[in-house]
């Protein structure tokens, strides 16, 4: 009942208005929703802590393993780092009770953490290591279908032959041995038919994924895999308005279920590029690199970065177009208005004797010192307006330092040229760019963004070495050169070509920072980066 009323005041809200399509109406929705989502991941944070305090408490190991898979199955599509250490709890706890169900059981969670983090080897070495000869129907259904889904993902990632078709094969064959211990009449079954149906015409599969939406007891993580499913179908048949419709309330539905392993947002990023609408393609996509930040799924991650500098770049370069289009129309009025200028003087001259047109000049001389100072008002409004939109643009792109080194090389090209703005009446512009000042603005900018995923780094970092040889800063926010290196390291970035031009330094700086920051440390120098990448994101 729950679901349908949600999707019955989605319906109406689409309807609401005869000037917005049913996608316009749903993206409406879908803001509103990003708004509330720590709403929803509050809640989800409450459950945990109450699993956690159960955990505590509890006595019996078969007590411990089932509230350890309640708090991972909160996790599991939440946060990874987080699922796969209850994960292996559970697997720890089935070892010692030599219990097979729950060691199976345990196997399909870790089996799960490593699909949704996109480590493949490590998920087929679980499917290697796991017998379910003697588990339940039940548990064995749960088995097979996430060893399709896992070769389905592969098929996915993998378009070279004869391993795409091998990987098809073998989903196909977890997809029957699914069905053997499934219902027909559940939704797990209708599922997983839907899964194995691979050859299936593009409108059969939007048939049989369409009567899953309006199965009765489907929760909303499942509408919305199903909707997600249908929205990329729909783009497959060129039907945009219909794959941006059901992107977003897939993309809705995550934020309602605090689901941050999901491509949805990702998915619809990309189709509205396609459709045209670049501003919220760039804004989805930005909050899908949260998600997938959040959720720590690298194969996300590769995919949102394949298309994030394309979304943005087309946004920089509408805006650039935009400022063209000002720039030639200033350019005309200017002309005109000194055109203008010219003839009255020519008609003064002739019509006017000397003392007359001078005062006529004075007059316009006074009338141009007003119209200067209003444009130095202007000027002002308009220099802060672009640093603003500069230091957002390069916000949204900090983990691009290629995107400044090209800023950094037009900047010094324009220097001499003149800019134009969004103001009527202005010849000429000339923008002043603080490569140091924007440069230390990303710096602000990085370090508060990483010590919110990790609050905690300084600390351990300093745990690292000898108290004498502990960092302190004077403002807790700002992080030193060398922390930011290994804050770069942290987050994954090692090739120190890279970490230089970000950080403006050259590579021998980079070598000798952090030969002499090893130096210090009471871990061993070939130690030192594995433990830097063993600092963990705040919860």
């Amino acid at each position: 009942m729950k679901r349908l009323i949600f999707l019955i005041l989605i319906s109406l809200f689409a309807c609401s208005s005869y000037t917005q399509t049913k996608s316009d109406s749903i993206l409406h929705v879908l803001d509103k929703e990003i708004k509330n989502r720590s709403i929803y991941y509050s809640a989800k944070e409450n459950r945990i802590t109450n699993l956690k305090l159960s955990l505590f408490n509890a006595v019996s190991d078969n007590d411990k393993f089932f509230l350890n898979n309640e708090i991972y199955n909160e996790y599991k599509s939440y946060q990874y780092d987080s699922a796969y250490v209850y994960a292996g709890k559970t697997k720890y706890i089935a070892d010692g009770l030599n219990n097979n169900e729950l060691q199976v059981k345990a196997n399909c969670n870790l089996l799960f953490c490593f699909m949704s983090s996109g480590l493949f080897k490590e998920a087929v070495d679980i499917i290697n290591s796991t017998n379910v000869q003697s588990v339940s129907d039940e548990l064995k259904a749960v088995y097979y279908s996430q060893c399709a889904r896992l070769f389905l993902d592969l098929v996915n990632y993998n378009t070279s032959q004869p391993y795409k078709s091998d990987y098809q094969n073998k989903s196909v064959q977890y997809c029957d041995s699914a069905l053997l211990h499934l219902s027909p009449d559940s939704y797990e079954y209708r599922n997983i038919v839907s899964m194995k149906e691979i050859n299936s015409s593009i409108d059969e599969k939007i048939t049989n994924y369409s009567s899953l939406i309006n199965m009765p007891g489907i929760d909303e993580h499942q509408l919305a895999i199903n909707a997600s499913h249908l929205g990329n179908l729909y783009m497959f048949k060129n039907d945009i308005e219909n794959a941006v419709y059901y992107m977003a309330l897939s993309s809705i539905l995550d934020i309602r279920t605090a689901t941050t392993e999901t491509t949805s947002k990702t998915s619809l990023a990309r189709y509205l590029y396609r459709k045209g609408d670049v501003k919220n393609a760039s804004r989805y996509i930005q909050i899908a690199l949260e998600d997938a930040n959040f959720y720590n799924a690298r194969h996300r991650k590769m995919d949102i970065n394949s298309i994030l500098p394309i979304i943005e770049n087309e946004r920089l370069n509408a805006i650039e177009e935009q400022r063209d289009r000002l720039s030639l129309s200033l350019f005309v009025v200017s002309v005109l208005s000194l055109l203008f200028l010219a003839l009255l003087v020519v008609n003064y001259k002739q019509k006017k004797k000397l003392k007359d047109a001078k005062r006529i000049i004075q007059d316009q001389l006074d009338e141009l010192s007003v119209f200067n100072e209003k444009l130095n008002t202007v000027n002002s409004q308009l220099k802060e307006s672009n640093e603003i939109k500069d230091q957002y643009i390069i916000q949204s792109l900090y983990g691009k330092s290629e995107l400044l080194d090209k800023t950094e090389s037009l900047f010094k090209k324009l220097e001499n040229k003149l800019k134009a703005r969004q103001y009527e009446d202005i010849y000429k512009l000339r923008i002043e760019y603080d490569l140091k000042k924007e440069r230390e603005s990303i710096f602000s900018f990085f370090d508060s963004a990483f010590l919110k995923l990790f609050p905690h780094f300084i600390h351990d970092f300093n745990e690292l070495f000898p108290l004498e040889e502990q960092i302190r800063l004077e403002d807790p926010y700002i992080l030193t050169p060398e922390l930011r290196i290994f804050a770069l390291i942290r987050l994954g970035i090692n090739e120190n070509e890279r970490i230089a031009r970000f950080l403006n330094l050259s590579v021998n700086t980079i070598y000798v920072y952090k030969a002499r920051i090893k130096s210090k440390s009471i871990v061993p120098k070939e130690e030192f980066e594995y433990k830097i990448m063993r600092i963990k994101k705040g919860e």
